[in-house]
């Protein structure tokens, strides 16, 4: 039986408005998200999260060279287990780096941040010694600045710590009180928007707090080697142009103003739609992990900012696996936290020589997150390296001032005052230094985040001084190797 135009208009254009104000990530009408919109800055910017789930062990990371030996008698106080009898990664075998920021003193980097796969892309370790990526020391969620006094007498503690899931969250959100719905990226975006009607959030790894905000919500895609339209399959064919005609019938003039919206939303989705059914190819070679998939999928939909109308992006991908307790031995082989750190190393730098290719190495910049790192000194049985704080995190880009250490370096002295406990029990749970508001605030700083917006997405922010950080060089920001924790309890 044939459909009246207003029973179409119920049951495909209700239904098409819903679809696609989703896609178009404008939030309820699209009404709030596109006046933010209008106030975006024209150059194109984008961030990518790279989230490691599980919590990585820094300690075996970021490993100190001129003071090795300190290191390797915690790492391998065992208890007469075999399993632990080599937590620590080797001297000779440690990828050496010189940060400036710490003159005399030299470090070394995972020897897998180092490997090369034959496909000509830079390493992490590569990366960081021509000084496109910048390591950001013992970072971590923190309410306000925090003695081991104070964390002992549970003053300003976290919410949860030690908690996998609650400390996703507040490294999702950078808001150490309690948990939150929306995250840092996603608040970050309600402010700024996309520059244009399409989303500017997109998910790789599933709908994340991350990606969520007031108004914003993200575009949900699967990996490479699904097109980038794969997973969008909004109304059956030939569908669009009938809803579009439908809405249109009574004239623009007369058309009440929800069926003029639900008109404009639709058709923005349509052209989104038609913009990712073009499947772009790269000429860098990404490796086929679940990692290198999702940023090969995300390079893709940075190649098409122009076509989509874009000039702020923002992404979020993720590896999991790293809640490793006993796997961090083997250092040679592609098992445990060795083969994770690996698969890391070769997918940022693979999407590295992607941004150059597209001439956007100093547009986008990646960085990394993960719920915590580890002890330094293992337990017995089958705790491994246990659920620890402060980590040290990556961020990659030509607009990275990289080659340098940001925030402090910890002692890795087991039981003194940046660890949280002492006596028998201390193991090296370090008390983080830099605030992970810090940390996402300089990200969102420079990618557009304007200064009296910082208190709406970061509401801790006011208790950390500076507030930004120098690994992004702009006016206010700390210089690199600032000793964060004298400036801020001095």
């Amino acid at each position: 039986m044939a459909q009246s135009r207003r029973e179409f208009l119920l049951h495909s254009g209700c239904g098409a408005l819903s679809a696609s104000a989703l896609l178009s990530g404008l939030g309820r009408f699209a009404l709030i998200d596109a006046l933010a919109q209008s106030k975006t800055p024209a150059d194109y910017k984008a961030l990518v999260c790279v989230f490691l789930f599980g919590g990585n062990d820094a300690n075996n990371v970021v490993i100190p060279d001129t003071n090795y030996a300190a290191y390797e008698a915690y790492r391998n106080l065992v208890t007469g287990d075999p399993h632990f009898a080599q937590f620590a990664v080797p001297h000779d075998a440690l990828a050496q780096i010189a940060p400036p920021s710490t003159p005399g003193v030299t470090f070394g980097l995972h020897p897998k941040l180092s490997e090369t796969n034959g496909s000509g892309n830079p390493t992490l370790h590569s990366l960081f010694n021509s000084g496109r990526a910048a390591i950001v020391c013992n970072t971590g969620p923190l309410i306000k600045p925090l003695t081991r006094d104070e964390y002992r007498a549970n003053m300003f503690r976290p919410y949860q710590l030690f908690s996998h899931s609650d400390q996703q969250n507040l490294w999702q959100t950078a808001y150490a009180t309690r948990p939150k719905q929306t995250g840092w990226g996603g608040s970050t975006s309600d402010r700024l928007g996309s520059g244009g009607t399409f989303p500017a959030i997109s998910s790789i790894a599933g709908v994340t707090v991350f990606s969520t905000g007031q108004n914003t919500r993200p575009l949900v895609l699967a990996p490479a080697p699904t097109p980038l339209n794969g997973t969008l399959k909004l109304f059956k064919p030939g569908d669009d142009q009938a809803i579009l005609d439908a809405l249109m019938a009574d004239g623009q003039a007369t058309m009440p103003e929800l069926i003029k919206g639900a008109s404009q939303i639709t058709q923005n989705a349509l052209d989104a739609s038609r913009a990712l059914s073009v499947n772009p190819t790269l000429g860098t070679t990404f490796p086929n992990t679940g990692l290198g998939n999702q940023l090969l999928q995300a390079a893709k939909l940075i190649s098409l900012n122009q076509q989509l109308g874009v000039n702020r992006q923002i992404f979020f991908t993720s590896m999991g696996g790293f809640d490793t307790h006993t796997g961090q031995g083997g250092y040679n082989t592609n098992n445990g936290q060795a083969g994770l750190l690996l698969q890391l190393s070769q997918a940022i730098g693979a999407f590295y020589n992607a941004m150059v290719e597209l001439g956007l190495s100093d547009r986008v910049t990646l960085f990394t997150s993960s719920d915590f790192s580890r002890t330094l000194t293992p337990g017995g049985g089958n705790t491994g390296t246990d659920h620890a704080w402060g980590s040290h995190q990556f961020v990659v880009g030509d607009a990275v001032l990289g080659g340098d250490f940001y925030g402090q370096y910890p002692s890795l002295i087991v039981g003194d005052d940046q660890d949280t406990d002492n006596g028998t029990g201390a193991r090296g749970r370090w008390i983080p230094t830099t605030s992970v508001d810090q940390y996402a605030a300089t990200l969102a700083d420079w990618y557009g985040l304007r200064p009296e917006d910082r208190p709406i997405v970061f509401q801790n922010l006011i208790n950390f001084t500076p507030s930004i950080l120098g690994f992004m060089g702009g006016s206010g920001a700390a210089p690199r190797g600032t000793n964060l924790s004298a400036s801020r309890r001095g």
